[in-house]
């Protein structure tokens, strides 16, 4: 589905320029939920750019289904870290953004959001607006945004970062049945070590910046798991402890001693 091949990305900072990423090589399958982890700046969410077309890369170059990514990838949705919600819209005002750009009418809209405000545990607040909301559920319309238009891959950077832990495994749990439900290709991006094993069929670990893949591991826990008991499973402890190892390495040359 989407294949990365040697690919750099390099910015200019202060005049300078600064290697963000190198050398990544990444295949990733139609319908596979795929987790990325690692320091902070170590180019996790350029590779969602360089993906959605937003960004072309220094070096290498970026697939989808076969063809090289040269311009914006209508293909896949991209929820980002900030919601960005119009204040004036309501739930479904919001959600509808994509069909009024497509031309559907008002019933054919009203018909369509409400089957994606439903999928995201909304259903009832339609006629709510962002202020009027909590920060997970304005996470919900976000992800309601996004699916409306039907992406075929979704693109998730670090979607429940801010949001409490208890209200992090229940997006958790949505974002899973929504997985299984549509059969949607993901790739998400998460500072949580935990959020990565518990969500991703394979981990993927990213070095310190300038970012290049270090391990990925594949996680054996079945696709129908229970995110809220998943701590005191062997294969995720196990699954955990390898990764932490690896990762723990990046911190340490980063900031010294641990």
């Amino acid at each position: 589905m989407i294949k990365f091949t040697n690919v750099s990305k390099e910015f200019v900072r202060d005049g300078q320029p600064f290697l963000a990423a190198r050398d990544i090589n990444l295949h990733i399958k139609q319908g596979e939920f795929l987790t990325v982890i690692g320091p902070s700046g170590c180019g996790k969410s350029t590779v969602l750019n360089m993906c959605a077309g937003l960004m072309k890369p220094n070096g290498g170059y970026v697939e989808y289904k076969g063809k090289k990514v040269k311009e914006i990838n209508t293909k896949v949705g991209y929820m980002t870290q900030k919601d960005n919600l119009l204040p004036w819209r309501t739930v479904q005002g919001n959600v509808e953004i994509a069909l009024e750009i497509r031309g559907l009418g008002k019933e054919e809209r009203e018909k369509e959001s409400a089957v994606y405000i439903e999928m995201v545990g909304l259903k009832g607040f339609e006629k709510h607006y962002p202020a009027e909301l909590s920060g997970g559920m304005r996470r919900r319309v976000s992800l309601a945004k996004m699916l409306v238009y039907n992406p075929e891959t979704l693109l998730l950077d670090e979607p429940f970062g801010a949001l409490d832990a208890q209200l992090r495994l229940i997006l958790q749990k949505k974002l899973l049945e929504i997985w299984k439900e549509t059969g949607k290709t993901i790739i998400f991006v998460t500072h949580d070590l935990d959020e990565a094993v518990a969500l991703g069929q394979r981990v993927a670990i990213f070095s310190r910046s300038p970012g290049t893949i270090k391990v990925i591991e594949k996680v054996n826990l079945p696709i129908h798991r229970d995110v809220f008991n998943l701590r005191n499973n062997e294969e995720f402890m196990n699954v955990h402890a390898r990764l932490w190892s690896s990762l723990r390495d990046e911190f340490v040359e980063e900031v010294g001693a641990i």
